[in-house]
């Protein structure tokens, strides 16, 4: 009776210490992940006035290539990614919260930023500001639709311009916002970098949309170009998408399936 009374100690006394190991394993695996969440770094968080452009950089060993931008509320902001980091301005005063999400993990980085009333404007600098150059009357966009193999529930496009903008490293700048089943992207003008002499050239972006698409589903597609609304549809089948796009001017999509 004793003998088995003093197995079924030592056996205790194991499981407590097992117990006690794997709630180290767990509250070190709880620190990891939220590292991560903090993953995401800004120039400024408060302090910044509208149309600022802060710089927002992926820490540790997170990849850039690899990650998506939102921001919400969607509608008043202008991201422009880069290989390295990703500027983005507000145009409007208010809180945002802008996040990074990696397209093929999933994983997501975040970060709150806080938008005075106060409109950006550095006069010592002002020889060397970039210049926003409006798009032309006339003004025709191509939409090109993307999927990737490793990730069909994700959709961007690629977007270029008919006409010719100064300087060869322009961008096409735009809002993005998603409305219930409606993804809404909105052209806005061409941003021309500070003291770029060569050119002109064609202005192009990639619109990257945030927000998974899923299967055997309508979604309304609505783009914004010199203030009239072009609507067309898509659905994801799979890894196949079927659009319907009945506009052959002012923003046209190049491919109807993929």
């Amino acid at each position: 009776m004793k003998g088995k009374l003093a197995v079924g100690i030592i056996l205790l006394a194991l499981m407590q210490l097992v117990a006690c190991e794997r709630n180290n394993v767990d509250v070190a695996a709880d620190k990891v992940k939220s590292s991560k969440l903090n993953g995401l770094e800004a120039s400024k968080v408060t302090g910044i006035k509208r149309q600022e452009p802060v710089i927002f950089t992926l820490a540790g060993n997170l990849t850039p290539t690899n990650y998506r931008w939102k921001v919400t509320p969607t509608a008043y902001s202008i991201i422009n990614k880069g290989s390295e980091s990703t500027a983005i301005t507000f145009l409007k005063a208010g809180s945002y919260s802008v996040v990074a999400q990696d397209s093929i993990t999933l994983d997501s980085v975040f970060i709150r930023v806080e938008i005075g009333s106060e409109i950006y404007q550095d006069e010592s600098v002002a020889i060397d500001q970039d210049v926003k150059e409006s798009l032309t009357a006339d003004e025709v966009i191509s939409l090109t639709p993307i999927i990737y193999a490793d990730s069909a529930a994700h959709l961007d496009f690629s977007a270029i311009t008919k006409n010719n903008y100064s300087c060869s490293n322009n961008s096409l700048t735009y809002s993005l916002g998603k409305n219930g089943d409606t993804y809404i992207i909105n052209f806005l003008d061409v941003n021309v970098p500070a003291g770029c002499s060569g050119g002109p050239t064609k202005a192009k972006n990639d619109v990257m949309l945030y927000w998974p698409v899923g299967e055997n589903k309508t979604y309304n597609l609505e783009v914004t170009l010199n203030n009239t609304t072009y609507n067309g549809t898509f659905e994801r089948k799979g890894a196949k998408y079927e659009f319907t796009w009945p506009h052959t001017t002012g923003v046209v999509l190049t491919k109807k399936s993929l």
